[in-house]
């Protein structure tokens, strides 16, 4: 996906357009939620996920600060599939989550279609929920000083199909009214850890250069 051309207000115009007063607004928040945690896990695989090389380049400028990243950018995906997936209303409140759609929706096929594609991304996303609720926006204390209090596995496999179940409920939405899909998983950016690792490699090979 590439960095959008358009003004803000232009792409949410489009939106509105096709989608409607009610449920344009709310795809097009959430539109740019998926995005940022593509972009964000983008950038963790980048350095974490692509090849021992990367990572031996980041260890060797600053291992412990690239160790903060890597945990701070962990667990800032697994807060935004949480959040992303919650439920449409807490303590009296509206929230912004996939799980609103099925009521913004007129057309009743349409809306079979996405409550069963978002019932298949609540499971998927069941796992994040669980380290949100115990770890990260709450520290659970039985978790925190019981050793042997654990919690579901997680996995860089889990977070993929997460983030596929969301794309696909995007995209169902997307293809309808817009007739068109977005690479959500492409998000392309010259500034970003690629940019960040190859500075620090060639800085590496100017300080051993005889």
């Amino acid at each position: 996906m590439a960095i959008p051309t358009k003004s803000q207000e232009e792409s949410q115009g489009e939106y509105l357009a096709a989608m409607g007063a009610d449920l344009g607004p709310v795809f097009f928040a959430l539109y740019k939620e998926v995005v940022w945690l593509h972009a964000i896990w983008q950038e963790y695989r980048t350095i974490y996920g692509t090849t021992p090389e990367q990572l031996k380049i980041a260890n060797h400028a600053a291992g412990f600060f690239f160790k903060i990243v890597q945990d701070e950018l962990w667990d800032s995906v697994l807060l935004r599939i949480a959040r992303i997936t919650d439920s449409p209303r807490s303590a009296g409140r509206a929230n912004l989550t996939i799980q609103a759609f099925p009521g913004l929706i007129a057309d009743a096929d349409l809306r079979l279609q996405i409550e069963e594609l978002i019932r298949i991304s609540l499971d998927k996303a069941e796992f994040a929920r669980e380290h949100r609720h115990k770890r990260l926006a709450h520290r659970d204390l039985l978790h925190a000083t019981d050793a042997s209090s654990t919690l579901s596995g997680i996995s860089r496999r889990y977070i993929e199909e997460s983030l596929e179940s969301l794309r696909n409920v995007m995209n169902r939405l997307d293809a309808h009214y817009r007739d068109s899909t977005v690479m959500y998983q492409e998000f392309i950016t010259s500034t970003g850890a690629e940019r960040l690792l190859h500075v620090l490699k060639r800085a590496e090979n100017a300080a051993v250069a005889p």
